[in-house]
């Protein structure tokens, strides 16, 4: 049992299925096969047994019409005028004289007339008790005893004439002397007494004779194999025919006063004796008794072509099982080996890897975790390596050089005072401008800034470029109060402001508007940047999305491009986002971005305004 585990538990998931289905449905199929042989089996018996009972009574109700019309015959005699007159003669002796006596005196030639169309008759004798000479007819050159005087003195004479009805039938074979002097065939004999009317006084004796081998091809007609019998008896036990095999055992205790003598009403009309099935019928009291014997082991030689239709079945539906289960295990296991295939990708450094979720079970769910665990992996590798590595290259590449932030902020403060000192505000506030954008473009390594932040950022930015362009660009930021002090990714808005500058404005020599407005929307930030410059076409703006363009790849700050913007939100907001570019050739661009609301901490809001040299809120 070990080892069969072992070997089992090397298997494959699809083999397991195919082995546990054959563990499972084959002793299913053995239960079903055995309860259609068991009920097969008991039908099939009772299906043989009922056709036995049908048999033997058809054969004993032709027996009964057989025997029936050889009585009705001899009632014939009993009734006839004729006869009657010759059997009560009381001169005898002058009636012998003539030689013809029974052809003449009595109907005779119609009597050879009926046995002739019968067939089955082939003896007649009648013996009158007046001493008038016999009727003796055989039809086959048999002999009867041809005196009355030697007749009485026979066993089935008496038996006869004590018999209740005076109706005897015998079986009497052609070598016995007791009832013909020369018998040439088997016969079964029927032995009637002739009454008067008073039933009292003896007037004759009728002896018919009929071939055996009617009531033997009667009882063979019922016969299915030379290992089966039909015995038929008469109401006392004696056999008048025999056809097929019957065992000797079982013909004695047919013929024992156990089975003759018990009322015909409460016989059993089938049991078993020893080895075999017994099957009788009896139509009234005094007709015959129809036996057949049935070895029981012939019954049970039938069990081979019983089982053959259930175990062919079997046997057909294991194989048929095959290519089902080998389906099943292909729609089961098609899901796991591809979740299988995705794990070594994924093991190989293939974060991309996603298992398509066809269901909702077992398979479907481990395909689901596989697919978050895959999700979450990733954004741990995004949110801690990547986005903290393209932060450090972008303040880095803002820098343009390894320059010390501290020296940098020392210099600019130094040569605004020097500014200021000369009376030149105006090259003194640019220089302000430019310390607080350097400030704000690094944020001290802060990977997220406030709304007011990213602001102030775009707003010195602007005051920077409003010193080149003079009086051509105009712009104006309205940002409501409510959605100032909520975090987001740092330089996701001025990027889009320098494009539309650097892009939208260098080469325009009449005004241009720039507008920068973020308001609460819908339970979204909605921020808008609209400019009034060139525009651009629509296949410039797919080629945005596809691949960052080399007009992006250099910014005067930060070298940040947009598609470099849109991966940044993806890894934030996961999709929750949303970032549009609507653009006009010669009218204008406007790009809208929109992101969740997520409400501050106390803890983080600050002073939201924007300082200037003097400390105080200017805002444009």
């Amino acid at each position: 049992m070990r080892k069969i585990k072992q070997w089992v538990n090397q298997l494959s998931v699809k083999m397991k299925l195919i082995f546990y289905g054959y563990l499972i449905i084959t002793p299913v199929l053995i239960l079903i096969c055995a309860v259609l042989l068991f009920y097969n089996y008991n039908k099939d018996l009772e299906s043989r047994l009922e056709n036995d009972r049908s048999s033997v009574n058809a054969l004993a109700e032709s027996i009964f019409v057989l025997q029936s019309d050889i009585k009705d015959f001899s009632t014939y005699f009993c009734i006839n005028d004729e006869v009657h007159a010759l059997l009560t003669a009381k001169n005898a002796e002058e009636l012998n004289k003539n030689a013809k006596l029974w052809l003449e005196e009595a109907p005779m030639q119609i009597v050879q007339d009926m046995v002739a169309l019968k067939g089955h008759i082939k003896t007649i004798g009648i013996y009158p008790e007046n001493g008038v000479r016999p009727y003796l007819r055989c039809m086959d050159a048999s002999a009867y005893v041809p005196d009355l005087e030697t007749v009485k003195k026979t066993e089935v004479y008496r038996d006869t004439l004590d018999s209740d009805n005076g109706i005897l039938w015998r079986s009497v074979s052609k070598y016995d002397k007791e009832t013909y002097n020369t018998n040439r065939s088997d016969k079964v004999v029927l032995y009637r007494g002739i009454f008067d009317l008073t039933q009292k006084k003896t007037l004759g004796y009728i002896v018919i004779g009929v071939s055996q081998e009617v009531f033997q091809e009667l009882g063979e007609g019922i016969l299915h194999s030379d290992r089966e019998g039909v015995l038929i008896l008469d109401k006392f036990g004696g056999e008048l025919s025999r056809s097929g095999s019957i065992p000797k055992q079982v013909a004695e205790y047919l013929k024992s006063d156990d089975f003759i003598k018990k009322d015909y009403r409460e016989r059993k009309h089938n049991f078993t004796f020893g080895d075999y099935q017994v099957v009788c019928s009896q139509k009234e009291k005094n007709s015959s008794i129809v036996v057949k014997v049935v070895p029981r082991y012939s019954r049970q030689m039938q069990l081979t072509d019983i089982a053959y239709m259930p175990i062919t079945l079997m046997i057909g539906v294991l194989l048929g099982l095959l290519p089902l289960l080998l389906i099943i295990s292909n729609i089961v296991t098609r899901p796991l080996k591809r979740v299988s295939e995705a794990i070594v990708k994924f093991s190989t450094g293939d974060f991309d890897q996603r298992v398509e979720v066809e269901t909702r079970d077992e398979v479907g769910e481990v395909a689901e975790c596989f697919n978050k665990m895959v999700e979450d992996i990733k954004s741990l590798i995004d949110e801690n390596y990547v986005i903290t590595l393209q932060e450090k290259e972008s303040e880095l590449a803002a820098l343009q050089a390894q320059i010390n932030p501290h020296f940098l902020y020392n210099t600019l403060d130094s040569l605004y005072w020097q500014a200021t000192e000369a009376d030149n505000d105006e090259i003194a506030e640019s220089i302000l401008a430019l310390s607080q954008l350097f400030r704000l473009v690094l944020s001290q390594g802060k990977k997220e800034v406030t709304v007011a932040q990213e602001i102030e950022l775009v707003s010195r930015y602007l005051q920077i470029q409003k010193m080149r362009f003079s009086r051509r660009l105009h712009y104006e930021i309205n940002v409501a109060d409510e959605v100032k002090a909520v975090y987001i990714p740092k330089l996701i808005l001025q990027p889009f402001v320098e494009n539309a500058i650097v892009h939208g404005f260098e080469n325009v020599s009449t005004p241009c508007y720039l507008t920068v407005t973020g308001r609460l929307d819908k339970g979204k930030i909605r921020f808008e940047i609209k400019d009034t410059g060139i525009g651009m076409r629509q296949d410039q703006i797919d080629d945005i999305w596809e691949e960052e363009p080399a007009q992006y790849a250099r910014q005067r700050i930060g070298r940040y491009a947009i598609k470099n913007i849109k991966e940044r939100l993806e890894l934030r907001y996961h999709g929750d986002f949303e970032l549009e570019i609507q653009s006009d050739v010669g009218k204008g661009t406007r790009v809208i971005l929109c992101i969740p609301f997520e409400p501050p901490s106390a803890k983080f809001v600050k002073d939201l305004t924007i300082p200037d040299k003097a400390g105080h809120a200017e805002w444009r």
